[in-house]
């Protein structure tokens, strides 16, 4: 049986995520005030896209804990959690896991118009919600293996 170290898993995601919300608010800030050169064109990118990692590591470790079910697909994992009434339905998962693809797998067809309108409205925002109070699900049930 494998475990994952709450305690350690829970601390390196909320410092993970603090890091990712600061970054964001720099380059929305930045933003406001020229636009973006390419250095921070690729930091938008990237910290989008380690969120959604984020978002999606912990939809699986938390969807794992509630339904006893390893998910391998993450619009599954952000699924069951809708189903179980969890999460609200109302964040589009299946463009947000689109966004991660392309921002891996596309990036060279990433247009940065969606970038920089997902930053500059605030799109981010109910991820880092999401990845909260998913950490917040996983620690109310430590101690139980």
């Amino acid at each position: 049986m494998t475990f994952i170290d709450n305690n350690g898993y829970i601390s390196a995601q909320q410092e993970h995520l603090d890091q990712c919300e600061l970054d964001l608010a720099e380059l929305q800030r930045r933003l406001s005030q020229a636009p973006w050169s390419r250095f921070e064109q690729r930091a938008a990118e990237r910290t989008l896209q380690l969120l959604i990692e984020s978002c999606i590591g912990i939809a699986k470790q938390w969807s794992k804990q509630v339904t006893g079910k390893a998910s391998n697909e993450a619009l599954t994992a952000f699924n069951r959690l809708t189903d179980k009434g969890l999460i609200q339905a109302q964040v589009p998962w299946r463009k947000v896991v689109g966004l991660r693809n392309a921002l891996v797998h596309d990036y060279l067809e990433v247009d940065p118009d969606i970038i920089r309108d997902v930053i500059a409205s605030n799109y981010h925002q109910p991820l880092l919600e999401f990845a909260r109070q998913g950490l917040i699900a996983l620690g109310s049930v430590r101690g139980e293996e």
